[in-house]
């Protein structure tokens, strides 16, 4: 745990990446206040009733408008299991991560990428008035670069030489033949694209907000974690009423279906194992100040990363028998190839925070099936065979 920081709000506890940043917070020692929506808030504190005062939560609707003074200062609501029990004082806190974003496909293009900006904004701008210098920002990589760049045979990373620059590297000759800052996406090739364009869009504004927003505030130390397709286990806090949610229903799709389906068509390969993208936000606490000129961003996709959904399905027929039935048909007719994506070079993992080594895909895909398999059991899900 850094030293002089102790206390760490985080926002969107409830969701999937934001429940495991609070689970890996909590094992390194520090105290977490949390934000959730009220409909969330009462199961969210319940989930960490065991760790007493060290989780907090505090109720927040809407992060691009609601007041977040006292969600810096030290007052939040505490919840029983089902209901509101009182208001409670504490100290304020060290350090922002704030994850909490807008998906896409739940609100339209323009009021999905306005609520990712004014987003991450308002938490930022709430938390300079509180004196808060410490922030760590969930970021993507499709504000790095736009899956169309990714469709292509090059390496893409950012090391601390050039970190304010994306190096796109020939896979053919290692030669750095050219540097980009950020994706290419527009709103109209967005929309007319489809929601993980808008969805990268929204990251991309957003992070291009943020360091405007850190160029004008130097006391400010800001970070940026870019993680791909997150998969894996929820954390201990995420309202989750069904088998899965986001991402993790890619991987999900190779369990659930009709007999005799064939294996999903190959999308963006790009992923990371949820564990890992909540680490890097935890370690990025710890990162040495750099100025607004040399912003902190953080490549999350590991070299073994990634996968195409062909070699999931045959090796989830070799490590888990059990669940052979339920996997999609291999027919040898499939084409997926990974020549025609980019790598990913995530030194700046190791460079700026010192992640050694990534998990692989291999157990990001059986994290995500084992707690899938799970939470069908809690639920009484029934598979269809």
């Amino acid at each position: 745990m850094s030293s002089n920081i102790q206390t760490v709000l985080v926002t969107g506890v409830s969701g999937f990446l934001g429940s495991v940043v609070v689970d890996e917070l909590l094992a390194a020692g520090y105290k977490v206040r949390g934000t959730a929506r009220s409909a969330k808030a009462p199961r969210v504190q319940a989930a960490y009733a065991s760790f007493g005062d060290r989780f907090q939560i505090v109720v927040v609707d809407d992060l691009a408008t609601d007041d977040l003074t006292e969600a810096f200062k030290g007052h939040y609501i505490r919840y029983t299991a089902t209901s509101f029990t009182h208001i409670v004082w504490t100290a304020g806190v060290d350090a922002l991560i704030h994850v909490g974003s807008p998906l896409a496909g739940k609100a339209p293009t323009n009021i999905l990428i306005k609520s990712a900006v004014d987003g991450t904004l308002h938490a930022v701008d709430a938390a300079l008035k509180a004196g808060v210098k410490k922030i760590v920002v969930t970021a993507s990589v499709l504000s790095l670069a736009s899956p169309a760049q990714i469709h292509s045979n090059i390496t893409i990373g950012a090391s601390s030489q050039y970190n304010t620059h994306l190096l796109i590297t020939d896979c053919r000759t290692d030669e750095v033949w050219h540097l980009i800052d950020w994706s290419n996406e527009t709103e109209e090739s967005a929309a007319a694209a489809g929601p993980l364009e808008i969805y990268g869009l929204g990251k991309t504004l957003a992070e291009k907000a943020l360091r405007d927003f850190a160029a004008k505030h130097p006391q400010l130390d800001v970070a940026t974690v870019h993680p791909g397709f997150l998969y894996g286990p929820p954390g201990h806090g995420q309202v989750l009423d069904k088998p899965v949610d986001g991402t993790n229903g890619y991987v999900y799709q190779l369990i659930s279906g009709p007999a005799g389906r064939p294996v999903p068509g190959q999308g963006l390969p790009a992923a990371t194992h949820v564990r890992d993208a909540a680490l890097l936000h935890v370690l990025a606490l710890k990162a040495a100040p750099s100025p607004a000129s040399k912003p902190k961003r953080i490549v999350a996709v590991g070299p073994e990363d990634t996968f195409t959904w062909l070699q999931a399905v045959q090796w989830l027929y070799e490590a888990r028998p059990e669940l052979r039935a339920r996997l999609p048909t291999v027919t040898g007719k499939e084409t997926h190839n990974l020549e025609e994506w980019s790598k990913w070079d995530s030194s700046s993992a190791k460079e700026i925070v010192g992640l050694e080594k990534f998990r692989g895909w291999k157990e990001m895909v059986g994290d995500t099936i084992d707690a899938a398999v799970k939470k069908e059991k809690e639920l009484g899900v029934v598979p269809a065979l």
